[in-house]
C-alpha cells in the first residue's frame, strides 16, 4: 500500500520562495510610496499647525509678524541682548510660535539652573542631561523625511520663515534701524499667496546652516535685504560651487514638492517651479542676488504679500 507523502518537494519548496519573492518585489515599492506620503502628510499637519501658531501670535501683537530672530529690544540699542518670557537669549522665530497649540520649541527644563542664575540660556547652553541650547524638542518643529544630525537642531533644521518680507530683523542695511521689521499684516495684499513657512534646506543639503532663514527666489532689494540667509563662510569645507548653498531655498523633501504654509494657514506641497525659483541645470535653487540687473526667471510673487513681483517682470527672462 503506498503511503501518503506530506513533505514539499525541493522544487515546490523553490516555487513558493519565488513566489513570495516575487509578491514582496511587487509590494515594497507601494510600502515605501505609502511610508513617504504618510511622512509628507505628518509635515503638512506641522505647517498648518505652526501656521495656526503663529496667526494667533499676530493677533495678540497687533498684527505685526514676528522677527526672524530679535538681538535687542530697539535696533540701535547698546544694552543686553534681548531675553524672551522662557529665557531664551536671541530668540529666533520658532520661540514666537508659542500658542497653548504648539508649545514652546524648547523644552527649558534643563536649564531652568542656567536661567535663575543668570536670567538667560542660549545656543551653547548645555542643560542638565547634555541637552544643547540648539537642540529642539517639540516635534511640531521637526520634518519626518528629514532624519539626520541635524534634525532637531533649531538653527539648522527642518523649518524655515519667509523672513525677507515677513520680519528681517538685520540691520545690513542700516545700523540704526530694523531692514524690514516689524511688518504689519495691512501691507499684505494677499495673505493666500503669501509664502509663511516652508521645508527648508537643512541638513537634507550639504551646508546644513541657517535654514531656518528661508530665502525667496530673488534677494528682496525693494525690503533693503543686502543677503540670504546663509554666507559662503556657513558651507561646509570642501564643498563644490559654495555659493549655491549660501542660500537657503524650500527643499524638495516630499516627492519633488515643498511642504508649504501661507498667511491665511492654509498649506499645500508645492515644486520650485511653482514657488517661482530659478533652478540651475541639476535642478537646485539658485538665488538671484543681483534682481536689478540682468533676465532671469526668478519671482516673488508668492512671496512679497502682492501675489505680484513688478522688478522681476521687469527682467523676466524670455
Amino acid at each position: 500500500m503506498d503511503r501518503k507523502r506530506n513533505a514539499f518537494t525541493l522544487i515546490e519548496l523553490l516555487v513558493v520562495i519565488a513566489i513570495i519573492a516575487l509578491l514582496i518585489s511587487i509590494l515594497m515599492p507601494s510600502l515605501a510610496a505609502a511610508r513617504s506620503q504618510a511622512k509628507a502628510a505628518v509635515c503638512l499637519a506641522n505647517m498648518k499647525r505652526l501656521g495656526t501658531g503663529m496667526a494667533i501670535y499676530v493677533n495678540a501683537h497687533s498684527d505685526k509678524m514676528p522677527p526672524i530672530r530679535l538681538d535687542s529690544g530697539r535696533p540701535n540699542s547698546a544694552t543686553a541682548n534681548y531675553v524672551n518670557k522662557w529665557g531664551r537669549e536671541r530668540p529666533r522665530w520658532q520661540w514666537f510660535v508659542d500658542s497653548d497649540e504648539v508649545g514652546p520649541v524648547i523644552d527649558i527644563e534643563p536649564f531652568i539652573g542656567e536661567i535663575q542664575s543668570s536670567g538667560k540660556f542660549g545656543d551653547k547652553s548645555v542643560g542638565v542631561g547634555g541637552q544643547s541650547g540648539l537642540t529642539m524638542t517639540n516635534k511640531f518643529f521637526t520634518c519626518p523625511s528629514l532624519q539626520s544630525e541635524y534634525e532637531f537642531d533649531i538653527r539648522n533644521g527642518a523649518y524655515g520663515y519667509n523672513y525677507q518680507y515677513l520680519g528681517n530683523s538685520r540691520r545690513d542695511s542700516d545700523e540704526n534701524r530694523w531692514d524690514n521689521f516689524p511688518v504689519g499684516l495691512h501691507v499684505v495684499k494677499s495673505a493666500s499667496r503669501t509664502v509663511l513657512m516652508a521645508d527648508s534646506r537643512g541638513a537634507d543639503r550639504t551646508h546644513g546652516k541657517h535654514s531656518y532663514t528661508l530665502d525667496p527666489p530673488r534677494l528682496a532689494v525693494e525690503r533693503y535685504a543686502l543677503r540670504f540667509g546663509p554666507r559662503e563662510k556657513d558651507v561646509s569645507p570642501g564643498v563644490d560651487d559654495a555659493a549655491i548653498y549660501a542660500y537657503s531655498p524650500v527643499e524638495m523633501r516630499h516627492n519633488n514638492k515643498g511642504s508649504v504654509v501661507f498667511l491665511d494657514t492654509h498649506a499645500e506641497a508645492l515644486t520650485l517651479d511653482a514657488l517661482g525659483y530659478e533652478t540651475n541645470e541639476e535642478g537646485v535653487a539658485v538665488g538671484v542676488f543681483d534682481p536689478m540687473s540682468g533676465t532671469y526667471k526668478a519671482s516673488n510673487k508668492l512671496w512679497n504679500g502682492d501675489a505680484y513681483d513688478e522688478i522681476a517682470m521687469k527682467h523676466r527672462a524670455p
